[in-house]
């Protein structure tokens, strides 16, 4: 799995440096769209990664998904090279890692916010705002539903937890009366 990651991060910087280089801003939204496809449709995966398939056909097959409006001219090459070189399989995470260096590049902080339902307009709103000051920068956020959390938020970011939902508090209070956490 290592050499798949590695592989899909050097496919993500070569489109990222080439996309920045022509100024091409609906790439990204381009190969976010054509992951989630990829992802979400069993059928498109089966025939985007059979060997039997030839690239022309599967890239073809990619530029026939947008109906009537032109995909960028980068995610038609980057399909067809993906194509070529049987490695269809990496967009989602090719397109994972291109959102990343472009929020890298733009000072975006990706973050996920877990809560026991999901939150309002509002609340994502100032969460996010309130999370931007604290880290000094504009924050991405995702947010996920965990009905086991009780209450509170969970949030991921940068590779670290800041775990406030009502499961942890209870944790650690039961670890504080049973004397193990001081």
């Amino acid at each position: 799995m290592k050499g798949t990651a590695t592989g899909a991060r050097r496919y993500a910087r070569a489109a990222f440096d080439v996309a920045l280089a022509k100024g091409d801003t609906g790439f990204g939204d381009d190969l976010q769209e054509l992951a989630r496809l990829f992802s979400s449709s069993a059928e498109l995966r089966t025939v985007l990664t059979h060997p039997a398939v030839s690239g022309e056909k599967k890239a073809s097959l990619i530029a026939a998904l947008w109906r009537g409006r032109k995909p960028s001219g980068i995610l038609v090459r980057l399909a067809d090279l993906l194509a070529a070189r049987d490695r269809v399989e990496l967009l989602p995470l090719v397109a994972q890692e291109y959102n990343r260096l472009w929020n890298a590049h733009r000072g975006v902080v990706e973050a996920e916010a877990v809560s026991a339902r999901a939150l309002d307009e509002t609340e994502a709103r100032d969460l996010s705002a309130a999370v931007g000051r604290v880290f000094g920068a504009q924050v991405e956020l995702r947010q996920q539903v965990d009905s086991g959390l009780m209450g509170g938020l969970l949030l991921r970011m940068q590779g670290r937890v800041y775990d406030g939902s009502v499961r942890a508090r209870l944790r650690a209070l039961r670890e504080r009366l049973a004397g193990t956490n001081p």
